[in-house]
């Protein structure tokens, strides 16, 4: 039977897939890139890359099994079909566009697992779904979010279905206990032998519920450990629900909890072994010549999550990445996050937390239903993340889950849910009242949603996907002798496989003979240092670079960049010197850097003091024109001046 879904959530789904298609140009933060897309796509293409510290084969700290078998076998398959493109069209398919885009549409499908573990939840528990699906595909943490390559989209995914294994067994177990019990009513209050023997056969036709998803729910759990460890979390109350399945019943014995326990022990170990072999061969520990003569201990081996909890338990380490304070997950990043969504979590728990105070525990949900699960499957991740000091609101992005699952009613009420009898005994003024307060929740949720959609999908750091594309496209055309200084300047990290330049660590092939070739483009990144600074340092490279040249009596063209954003091109003019003459060749639209956020205020005071109402419509025109251009990425050419 086909779910009947309403037009709105397919209307919602197809957007999901447009926006990656488009494709989204907004950069929410460096580990959507590095920490896959850079990786991956300079190991397939062996094009130069940014390797991050994570994978440094010293401490690693990241696991390669996920990736590699996702985001890695979809540039394979690219380089597969790269190969007929360019014997028989001559054509080249391995561009920026297609390493960016192939690897999202991947998390863009992966995403609509969690719908369907969410309707799968719903359906299997006779609940209704259309309105926690509507909801759960218009949030912006599914459609921006969810389609990028973060580990933690990994997470969420892993979440939706480790969740959907246990709400299924609980189910399950539920429906199963109710049988035993109905049978075992129907055999003791049988008078017959006949009807006794009957119905002792049909006790022995009932499955056993014991071990029921074990190996699926043992093995996302590993496997949701080593893309982050911080998935125990997210695990700790779905695992445990799984365990107490029908405890305290007659029917369940006490020691199938523990056989549980055993049986996920022992269903863990393939997925186990699979990531540490993973590991250990990506990062050198273990090679087939040493597994030929059987030379191998301990040391062949690297336990990735292992060094993860080692790092991330040293403080000081944090501090590299920034330490915020233990509240920022509860205040800032769920509602940032959820919105509305996390308005109505907090209510809800503040109801639950007085209930439980009061004594009122029959209004609590129990530890057999799905609802308790959700209820801690929320509590549990946010509590635990919130001991660390290092918070980022995509840590929390798993947790729409449960969220959508418990509130999405307050904001979009199923209809079904009205009961037509009710109709005449409620005033009409009232229902008209709660009709309009649920519109304005749900008009609410789409307006807040639409603009965090176009902030992080299109304005955030939008302008740095342009600018590389750009300057791969400027490489391709250029001759291979001319090498490229790149400066960036308050702005995120360039992905550097984007340029789509040959490894200078790698041999390379042709049909005939092997070459190999010199690093052509140099990056420079001065984070958010001030401008007089910034000219200084780009004048002294400047001079550097002909300094080096006229030494080594080296020839080769080059060219020197400076990415920064527009909102900053008043300030760098009035910096610049004689020695040097900054050339703007393009800005890109549109960019908005936090680090150096266009000053709104400036224009509109410039706009009052200016204002002359002869001349109104020019003054207009111009502050207008000067305050949206501001929210671009500039490219500079830096010409020594003659």
């Amino acid at each position: 039977m086909q779910p009947e879904l309403p037009k709105i959530y397919w209307y919602l789904a197809l957007t999901r897939i447009i926006l990656v298609l488009i494709p989204q140009i907004g950069y929410i933060h460096p580990d959507e890139y590095f920490q896959s897309i850079e990786v991956q796509a300079g190991r397939v293409f062996a094009v130069e890359h940014n390797t991050p510290w994570e994978f440094n084969a010293t401490f690693p700290v990241r696991s390669i099994a996920i990736p590699h078998f996702t985001i890695g076998l979809v540039y394979k398959l690219a380089n597969i079909f790269e190969y007929f493109f360019k014997s028989y069209l001559t054509f080249s398919l391995i561009t920026p566009y297609l390493i960016v885009v192939a690897s999202r549409l991947l998390m863009c499908a992966l995403s609509f697992i969690v719908d369907f573990t969410l309707y799968k939840i719903c359906t299997n528990n006779n609940e209704k779904y259309k309105s926690k699906l509507v909801i759960l595909a218009s949030s912006y943490v599914m459609i921006v979010y969810g389609t990028r390559t973060f580990s933690n989209t990994v997470e969420l995914v892993l979440f939706a279905l480790l969740q959907y294994y246990v709400c299924e067994s609980l189910t399950f177990s539920n429906t199963l206990i109710k049988k035993r019990e109905y049978l075992n009513y129907r055999y003791e209050i049988s008078r017959s032998i006949v009807e006794k023997v009957k119905f002792h056969k049909l006790r022995l036709f009932l499955t056993s519920d014991s071990l029921r998803n074990c190996f699926q729910i043992s093995t996302i759990t590993v496997m949701g450990f080593f893309n982050r460890p911080t998935f125990l979390a997210f695990a700790l109350f779905p695992v445990f629900f799984w365990l107490y399945r029908g405890m305290g019943n007659k029917f369940t014995p006490p020691m199938n909890y523990h056989l549980r326990i055993l049986g996920l022990i022992v269903c863990s170990i393939p997925s186990l072994l699979f990531n540490i072999l993973c590991d250990s061969f990506y990062y050198g520990y273990l090679t087939w010549g040493e597994i030929g003569v059987l030379h191998v201990t301990i040391n062949n081996f690297v336990f990735t999550p292992l060094n993860f909890v080692k790092y991330n338990i040293d403080v000081s380490n944090l501090a590299k990445h920034g330490l915020h304070p233990r509240f920022l997950h509860i205040i800032v990043n769920m509602p940032l996050l959820f919105n509305i969504l996390a308005v109505f979590t907090f209510v809800g728990f503040c109801q639950a937390t007085y209930s439980f105070v009061r004594g009122r525990h029959q209004l609590l949900p129990t530890v057999r239903s799905i609802k308790g699960l959700m209820m801690l499957s929320y509590i549990a991740p946010l509590g635990i993340l919130s001991v660390f000091p290092h918070q980022e609101p995509r840590f929390l992005i798993p947790l729409i889950i449960p969220l959508v699952y418990l509130h999405s009613a307050d904001i979009l009420p199923d209809k079904d849910n009205i009961l037509i009898k009710l109709e005449h005994t409620v005033p009409r003024k009232t229902k008209t009242t709660v009709k309009k307060d649920s519109n304005v929740y749900m008009k609410l949720w789409l307006v807040i949603n639409i603009i965090l959609v176009i902030f992080y999908g299109f304005l955030h750091q939008g302008g740095v996907y342009q600018v590389t594309n750009y300057l791969s496209k400027d490489m391709r055309t250029e001759s291979l002798k001319t090498e490229y200084y790149i400066v960036t300047s308050h702005v995120y990290s360039l992905p550097e496989s984007l340029f789509l330049q040959k490894s200078s660590n790698k041999l390379h092939h042709t049909k005939t003979s092997k070459y190999a070739v010199n690093k052509r483009y140099f990056l420079h990144e001065e984070g958010s240092s001030d401008l007089d600074i910034l000219v200084s340092n780009i004048q002294k490279m400047s001079k550097r670079i002909e300094d080096y040249k006229h030494v080594h009596k080296n020839k080769r063209k080059y060219k020197l960049f400076l990415v920064i954003p527009s909102s900053l091109e008043d300030q760098l003019n009035s910096l610049m010197s004689k020695d040097a003459h900054f050339k703007k060749i393009k800005s890109f639209y549109p960019h908005i850097s936090t680090e150096a956020f266009p000053n709104l205020a400036q224009d509109i005071t410039y706009l009052y003091t200016n204002f002359k109402f002869d001349d109104m419509y020019t003054n207009i025109l111009y502050s207008i024109t000067k305050m949206m251009s501001s929210f671009g990425l500039n490219l500079y050419m830096i010409e020594k001046a003659p």
